[in-house]
């Protein structure tokens, strides 16, 4: 978790989200997720659990009411790029997720 929180503040004044992240959302939900809630959440929440996908890009969950807010992330050359987010009920066990990375 610490190679995460040295991500965020070495990008901090770098991060954008991608236009496909809100591309799957009504407008109603616009007016709540929106590119400021996404921002604010990455910067200012502490995650439950990261884990790196086989891609490359970063899942990172935050817990809610119900369930988790899986936010996935990806560093490119200069900035970290917020490339979407999902509702999800459970959050999956990264640590075998980080050895299926590892072993593919």
């Amino acid at each position: 978790m610490s190679d995460f929180q040295e991500l965020i503040s070495n990008f901090k004044s770098h991060i954008l989200v991608s236009p496909h992240a809100l591309d799957q959302i009504s407008d109603a939900q616009r007016s709540v997720f929106n590119e400021e809630f996404l921002m604010r959440t990455l910067l200012a929440e502490n995650p439950r659990g990261i884990g790196l996908q086989k891609n490359g890009r970063h899942a990172v969950f935050y817990k809610r009411k119900e369930g988790f807010m899986k936010i996935i992330i990806e560093k490119k050359q200069n900035r970290l790029e917020i490339i979407t987010f999902i509702n999800v009920d459970a959050m999956p066990n990264l640590k075998r997720l980080e050895n299926e990375n590892k072993t593919s």
